[in-house]
C-alpha cells in the first residue's frame, strides 16, 4: 500500500487498521513514501483558501496498488482531493474509497499493467495559509528616485509542513458558499456517498488569466460526482480565472506549520516620484505633512503588475552612508496606472505658522434697537514657513478663509481659488530659511455677508 502522509506519525496506524481489517488489502504491500519531487502553493487570502500540489516519483508493481491519504489534524478540504496519475502508461484509476470506521482517510486503488515508477501529484484545498505584503522604500539624499523592495510573508496554521515550496500568491475577491476550513472540519458527508456540488458555487474578481489558475479549475470540477457538475464546475471557474492577478514569489522555502516566513520579491530600481509638502487642514490637519506622489506605470519605471495592498515603509539617504527614517503608511491595492499617494505625516523639518497682526472693524450696521447686527473686519495675516532642510522644499499652501471674503491685498499674488471659501499657493521655499506671505482681507459679517 501507498501512502501519502499528512501527517505520517497518524498514517501507520490507519494504514495498519486497514489492512487487517480488509483481506484484499493484507495483499498489498505498505511501501515508505519518497520526499516530495515538488510542492506549489497558491494563496489565495481573501478567504483563507490555499491550492496545493504534492509531486512525488513513485513504483508501483503489477497489479493492484492502493495510495491513502489523511488530512488529520490539518485544514484540508476533503471534497477538493484529487490525484493525477499524469501520463505514465499502463496505470489505470479504478475507484477512491473512503474506509468505513476509519475518520480522515481516503484510499485510491491503482491497477498497473507492470511495474513502474511514475510521478503523481496530489491536489487539494487547505485554510490556515494566509500572506500580507509590505514595502521598503530608499529614497536617495535628492529624493528625486528611490528603490522598492516588496516583501510578501506568508503564515502557516494549516496544520501541515510545506518543504521546498515554490509559492505564489493571489490579489483578487473569493465569495465561497462554505469555508474551506469549515470542510475540512465538518469532513465528507457519507450519507449518500456523494460529494456536494454547491462546493464549486463561488465568485472571483480580478483581471488576468493565469495558467495556474487554469489548473485550479481541475480539482474543483472533478470533485462534484455527475457529468453535469463537472461541466457546471468549469464553466464557474472558466469564467472566474479571468479575474485574478497572480504573483510568484522567486525560489523554493521550507513553509513549517506555526511559522511566519517573510519572503522578498525582486527589487524595483530608479522610480520617479514628485515630493512636496502639503498643509491643508481639511485633509492633513493643520501641521505640514510630507507627501511622495508616483504612479504604477513604465514612465516612473513600475507598471508591470498591480501592487497588493501593504505598508510602505520609506527611508533616504542621509548622505552620509546611513539612512533616515521617514515614516510609514498603508495603501490599498494599486491597479496598473493608479496614482500612489504615500503620506509620511511631519517631519518636523518644515514649519507652519499663521497669525493675525492687524483687526480693525468698519461699516457696522444697526438695528432699530441700536444693536450691531453687521460689520465688515479687515484682517491682516501672515503665513509663515520655515524650511530647517538644506535644500529647497516645494510646498503646497491650501489656506482656508471662512465667510464671505474680498481680499485686498497679498505679498504673494500668485495664489489661485479652489472655492468660495478657500485659496491655494504652490511655493518653493529656500534652504535654511523661511517665507512669509502678508495678506490682507475684508470679511463680511451679519448683515453685511452676501454668501
Amino acid at each position: 500500500m501507498l501512502a501519502f502522509p499528512l501527517p505520517s506519525r497518524i498514517l501507520a496506524v490507519l494504514g495498519a487498521a486497514i489492512l487487517c481489517a480488509s483481506p484484499a488489502a493484507a495483499k498489498i504491500d505498505l511501501v515508505t513514501l519518497p520526499e516530495r519531487d515538488r510542492t506549489e502553493l497558491t494563496i489565495y487570502n481573501s478567504q483563507d483558501l490555499t491550492l496545493a500540489r504534492e509531486s512525488r516519483t513513485l513504483s508501483f508493481s503489477k497489479g493492484a496498488n492502493q495510495i491513502q491519504f489523511s488530512w488529520a489534524n490539518t485544514l484540508i478540504d476533503p471534497t477538493s482531493l484529487q490525484l493525477d496519475l499524469g501520463t505514465a502508461k499502463g496505470l489505470t484509476m479504478v475507484d477512491a474509497v473512503y474506509p468505513a470506521n476509519t475518520q480522515e482517510l481516503i484510499v485510491w486503488n491503482i491497477e498497473a499493467q507492470e511495474d513502474v515508477s511514475a510521478p503523481v501529484t496530489i491536489t487539494y484545498f487547505t485554510s490556515g495559509l494566509t500572506w500580507s505584503s509590505d514595502y521598503v522604500l530608499k529614497a536617495n539624499s535628492a529624493e528625486t528616485a528611490l528603490q522598492m523592495q516588496p516583501r510578501i510573508t506568508v503564515r502557516n496554521n494549516s496544520g501541515e509542513d510545506f518543504s521546498n515550496a515554490e509559492t505564489r500568491v493571489v490579489v483578487g475577491e473569493i465569495n465561497l458558499v462554505e469555508m474551506i476550513a469549515e470542510l475540512a472540519r465538518r469532513g465528507i458527508a457519507k450519507d449518500d456517498g456523494r460529494l456536494r456540488d454547491e462546493v464549486v458555487k463561488w465568485k472571483m474578481m480580478s483581471k488576468s488569466e493565469t495558467i495556474a489558475e487554469m489548473d485550479m479549475a481541475m480539482p474543483m470540477a472533478q470533485a462534484a460526482p455527475s457529468m453535469a457538475g463537472r461541466a457546471q464546475a468549469a464553466e464557474i471557474i472558466k469564467k472566474a480565472v479571468s479575474e485574478y492577478q497572480l504573483y510568484r514569489v522567486e525560489g523554493k522555502e521550507d513553509i513549517l506549520n506555526g511559522w511566519g516566513k517573510q519572503l522578498p520579491m525582486p527589487a524595483v530600481k530608479d522610480i520617479k516620484f514628485d515630493l512636496s509638502y502639503e498643509i491643508d487642514p481639511n485633509r492633513y490637519g493643520p501641521e505640514p505633512t510630507k507627501i511622495y506622489r508616483l504612479k504604477n506605470t513604465t514612465d516612473h519605471n513600475l507598471g508591470k503588475d498591480p501592487l497588493p495592498e501593504g505598508q510602505f515603509y520609506v527611508y533616504t539617504d542621509d548622505g552620509r552612508a546611513g539612512l533616515r527614517y521617514e515614516g510609514s503608511t498603508h495603501h490599498k491595492y494599486i491597479p496598473l496606472g493608479e496614482d500612489i499617494e504615500l503620506n509620511l505625516g511631519n517631519d518636523g523639518l518644515l514649519q507652519f505658522e499663521e497669525r493675525t497682526v492687524r483687526s480693525q472693524r468698519s461699516e457696522l450696521q444697526f438695528d432699530n434697537y441700536g444693536s450691531v447686527v453687521g460689520w465688515d473686519e479687515t484682517r491682516t495675516v501672515e503665513l509663515e514657513l520655515r524650511n530647517a532642510r538644506e535644500r529647497a522644499v516645494p510646498v503646497k499652501l491650501t489656506h482656508v478663509i471662512p465667510g464671505d471674503w474680498t481680499m485686498s491685498d497679498a505679498s504673494d499674488k500668485t495664489y489661485e481659488s479652489v472655492d468660495q471659501q478657500t485659496v491655494r499657493w504652490n511655493l518653493s521655499v529656500p534652504a535654511s530659511s523661511k517665507t512669509v506671505i502678508r495678506y490682507v482681507v475684508v470679511v463680511r459679517n451679519g448683515s453685511r455677508a452676501k454668501r
